[in-house]
């Protein structure tokens, strides 16, 4: 199955200041939102990322991602063929980035879309471009990252890379972008603070 990595989601108090922030230094460009009350859209021409604004009771961050697929009706058979624990929700017809939103086994949010739908809009309905700085991986955080990376194999056939000897991560690519799986042991953070399982950091 043919699959692209398209679509972060960041949640923050200040979602206008922050496209500028990501315009001006990283050069991601803003696609004009039918709802800017309701957060920015920009894109690196390959990923499209949305900032959305922070409510109560809301962590600040990385939020979720989104996965695009060639047939995403192919791709939830499979999730409910191989995992049938994983639950599945259609979305709101009024996200254009997304036609169901899913989980992986580590309880990781992220979204499924496929090109030619009727509610691609924005950063998400245009043809991918190159540019000189782009997102190149993001990471997740888990306590079992091999189910989580045997799932995004299973299902979406992202392929691994290659990695040091002894590096615990499983690092995951769909030609672009990669996927990092990062164990989250709660030995590993003593003496400092303790960030939450998920989404972490990403790259450009």
């Amino acid at each position: 199955m043919a699959t692209q990595i398209k679509h972060v989601a960041i949640i923050s108090d200040h979602y206008a200041l922050d496209a500028r922030f990501y315009g001006a230094i990283f050069g991601m460009k803003a696609a004009p939102s039918a709802r800017p009350d309701r957060g920015a859209v920009i894109g690196d021409g390959y990923v499209g990322m949305n900032i959305n604004p922070r409510k109560a009771g809301r962590h600040a961050g990385l939020d979720h991602f989104g996965l695009e697929v060639d047939d995403i009706e192919s791709a939830c058979t499979r999730i409910r063929e191989k995992y049938p624990a994983i639950g599945l929700r259609k979305s709101p017809g009024d996200r254009p980035f997304a036609a169901v939103s899913t989980h992986d086994p580590a309880g990781n949010l992220f979204d499924l879309s496929q090109r030619g739908l009727e509610n691609r809009a924005e950063v998400y309905a245009q043809a991918p471009t190159q540019h000189n700085r782009y997102i190149s991986h993001f990471a997740l955080r888990a306590l079992n990252i091999e189910s989580a990376a045997q799932f995004y194999l299973d299902v979406f056939d992202l392929k691994p890379t290659e990695k040091p000897p002894g590096d615990p991560n499983f690092y995951l690519a769909d030609g672009r972008v990669t996927l990092v799986l990062m164990p989250r042991r709660i030995g590993d953070y003593q003496g400092t603070g303790i960030p939450r399982p998920g989404p972490g950091p990403s790259r450009f």
